[in-house]
């Protein structure tokens, strides 16, 4: 008969941080975290003093317990909701003009280079990598029209191990002439892309970590009828849909030029099927409460992109509002809108961004490591599988140290977890980032001594 000691993996010992609630972060000390060979978490036991450690591993080889020193703690893996793979060409530069400009002159001639598979399996090796080495263990990535270099993106993301939602973005219309599809092979090649990623998932002797996502580039870029044929390639397959949504005052203009007949910009998508509980709606700086309460009807998710929206001068989303709706916010890096593909950087724009609006509701440490985490989860649907550390979720993690060499975070002799945490929050980078596990696993990135995830 197997036992309960035989299905575990790994089992760490020490402290264990995650989010219980919007308001609340649980430190485990002395924890022990169970493993099992199906990636997931077996059992989670709190308060277990030294000598009572082996007794409680019931009969778990001591050579799979990774035991932590005081000055380090496990997390649960970052989600980044909304990030453009090859932007990434780009990243930190460019954020001298507002949006719509700044796509002309530095987005869409950088995005045309992927017509080239070879060109995309180069650039897409590194910014996947990026991602997953600032602990970012699932990822809302936008790629480009181009069904060949998407492919090579779901290549990447599987060799190297991140959860994913993968997009093949639609544009057929306002854009430049290089990026312009026809609706026929926009829908024919998403199609296609949708069959790719569902054969690659099928040869898996585990569950897939990527999943298609349909993906309007935004509704300036798409005729009506090719937003109709989304929403129901969307519904034929139950996929998950992300956009952009009021980003920019401009772009809001526009696009309600384009489609008089709908109440708002957020009715757009409503109107043409994209809008549901799996929608994941990146920016939302510049929403009418009707929109908002749209948006909860719906129970669509958000992407606060707040460094993105910084660099652009599109303005400052009101999460604070959002959460009192309910509506589900996770975080994004919108890399290269964004200047960082990493969530902790994320995580320190949104904070300015809470106070330059309102230093009376400004978001608390507890809520923004939320939002990174269980928030992200919820606003993928994913939150009964990731997010924190319930027994019975799969285990993406990252195991944090604050006293690596060379790192960004100086600890000191009055310093507790509490403190060593918060200061990786808002000083730590991925030197912090010892171990970064996804499913179970820690991830193998290029140019490591970690052998690859398969």
């Amino acid at each position: 008969m197997k036992t309960f000691a035989s299905s575990i993996t790994k089992v760490f010992y020490g402290t264990l941080i995650h989010s219980v609630s919007l308001k609340q972060i649980e430190y485990i000390k002395q924890g022990l975290l169970f493993i099992d060979n199906q990636g997931k978490i077996a059992r989670l036991v709190k308060n277990v003093a030294q000598d009572k450690v082996e007794s409680t591993l019931e009969g778990v080889e001591s050579d799979k317990v990774i035991r932590l020193n005081e000055d380090q703690f496990v997390i649960p893996g970052f989600i980044d909701t909304h990030i453009h793979a090859p932007q990434y060409t780009f990243c930190g530069n460019g954020h001298d003009l507002p949006l719509l400009e700044w796509l002309d002159t530095y987005t869409f001639p950088r995005e045309s280079k992927f017509a080239d598979r070879d060109y995309a399996r180069k650039l897409y090796t590194k910014s996947v990598a990026r991602s997953l080495r600032n602990g970012t263990t699932s990822a809302c990535w936008f790629a480009t029209i181009h069904l060949d270099a998407c492919k090579e993106l779901v290549d990447i993301i599987q060799e190297q191990g991140q959860r994913a939602y993968v997009g093949k973005v639609n544009m057929n219309q306002n854009s430049p002439d290089f990026l312009v599809e026809t609706t026929e092979s926009s829908v024919k090649d998403t199609r296609a892309f949708i069959e790719y990623v569902k054969g690659v998932n099928s040869k898996l002797n585990h569950n897939p970590l990527i999943t298609p996502i349909i993906t309007p580039r935004f509704a300036i870029s798409c005729t009506s009828e090719l937003l109709a044929e989304l929403g129901k390639l969307a519904q034929e397959y139950d996929l998950p849909i992300q956009s952009h949504l009021c980003e920019n005052l401009n772009e809001i203009g526009f696009t309600m030029s384009l489609f008089p007949d709908s109440a708002n910009y957020t009715s757009v998508y409503a109107d043409h099927g994209l809008l549901n509980d799996r929608t994941i709606m990146a920016h939302c700086v510049h929403m009418k409460e009707e929109e908002l309460d749209l948006m909860k009807q719906k129970n669509a998710g958000i992407s606060h992109c707040a460094n993105s929206n910084f660099n652009l001068k599109s303005g400052m989303a009101d999460v604070r509002k959002m959460l009192s709706k309910d509506i589900k916010v996770g975080l994004g890096t919108d890399v290269a809108g964004g200047y960082s593909p990493s969530i902790l950087e994320a995580l320190r724009a949104s904070r300015s961004c809470s106070v330059a609006r309102n230093v009376d509701t400004t978001l608390l440490v507890a809520e923004l490591f939320y939002l990174a985490t269980v928030g992200g989860a919820r606003v993928m649907e994913l939150d009964d599988i990731i997010g924190n550390f319930e027994v019975g979720k799969e285990f993406d993690a990252i195991l944090v140290n604050t006293a690596v060499d060379n790192s960004p975070v100086d600890v000191f002799d009055h310093d507790t977890i509490e403190t060593k945490f918060e200061k990786y929050l808002f000083v730590g980078d991925d030197r912090n980032n010892e171990k970064i596990f996804v499913q179970g696993k820690e991830v193998r990135l290029p140019g490591s001594n970690v052998v690859s995830h398969k």
